[in-house]
């Protein structure tokens, strides 16, 4: 079983459903809103935890309504939260999403109480044995910077998903040995947008050059996934689904592919298995609530062949 360490965020997400989002000084009545836990830290977590890792979190939380329930989703999801931080004064980390009919969403996202996750706690977190660690960029660059070095020292293999999109320091970082960034925040990072394999090469060669990765992962959506160092050049395909709400299927990759490449050392086996995930938690609405077990990529990939 995987040992995973989240260093990362953990947020209350709003979904607002609509028909269409508005266009600018626009009305639009929505037909349903809920909440559900989220956050880019949180939804990997759960999604390696919910794919046979056993997962830690260390993570801060505001002393509020939202930080109370976030930490107990993470307790009945099996997570161990020993080393989750409250913050008073603080409010915890919100996500308010728009979700069209037809399957697209829009988040806006307010880090919240994840921006004061610090960096000097994490030695007493990484006394525990980890074989990997989730990282992102919804917390403090100095505390991604950190964790990088720390693991990098012990050997732990690391994780960064490159969102949100945003200009980032990536040369400020420890290589990491998976970086793993969307179409839009690849754009965001080295000014190419992937969509085809030449692109996606011509990106995934930049990101290397930027952060000195091990292994460049490039989530594509309905065109799969892509690989790139260590011999890899290659797409990974995607499994074809009709998507109900797409929010957080990148984070369940991220999640399912650390615990996969964990488990069995084949990044191609477990970018396949990974792309069943991110597919399957399209199926269901909300973030959390529609991250597979591991029972049902198990029997999503046995459908498959």
């Amino acid at each position: 079983m995987a040992k995973i360490l989240l260093v990362g965020s953990v947020m209350m997400d709003l979904i607002l459903r609509c028909e269409r989002a508005p266009k600018p000084s626009e009305s639009v009545l929505g037909h349903g809103y809920s909440n559900a836990p989220g956050g880019k830290g949180s939804n990997a977590a759960v999604a390696a935890r919910r794919a046979g890792a056993e997962v830690s979190a260390y993570a801060t939380i505001g002393k509020d309504p939202n930080g109370e329930y976030l930490l107990n989703k993470w307790t009945e999801a099996g997570i161990d939260t020993k080393h989750v931080i409250e913050k008073e004064g603080e409010n915890s980390g919100f996500v308010a999403i728009t979700l069209e009919d037809n399957g697209q969403n829009r988040l806006i996202i307010f880090p919240g109480a994840n921006m004061k996750t610090p960096p000097d706690q994490l030695d007493e977190a990484f006394k525990d044995p980890f074989d990997a660690v989730l990282l992102q960029f919804e917390i403090p660059f100095e505390t991604n910077k950190r964790a990088i070095e720390i693991a990098n020292e012990k050997g732990i293999i690391t994780v960064l998903d490159a969102g949100p999109a945003q200009k980032y320091d990536l040369e400020g970082l420890p290589p990491v040995t998976i970086l793993s960034p969307n179409e839009t925040e690849t754009e965001a990072l080295v000014g190419i947008y992937p969509k085809d394999q030449d692109s996606a090469r011509e990106a995934a060669k930049k990101l290397q050059e930027r952060n000195g990765a091990k292994y460049v992962v490039l989530k594509m959506g309905e065109r799969g996934s892509y690989l790139y160092g260590e011999g890899y050049d290659e797409m990974v395909p995607p499994f074809k689904i009709k998507a109900v709400d797409p929010t957080a299927a990148g984070d369940a990759f991220t999640g399912v592919l650390a615990n996969a490449f964990v488990d069995t050392g084949d990044l191609r086996e477990a970018a396949r298995i990974a792309n069943a995930a991110g597919a399957l938690t399209c199926l269901k609405l909300g973030a959390q609530p529609s991250l597979p077990t591991k029972e049902e990529i198990d029997a999503f990939l046995a459908e498959q062949k």
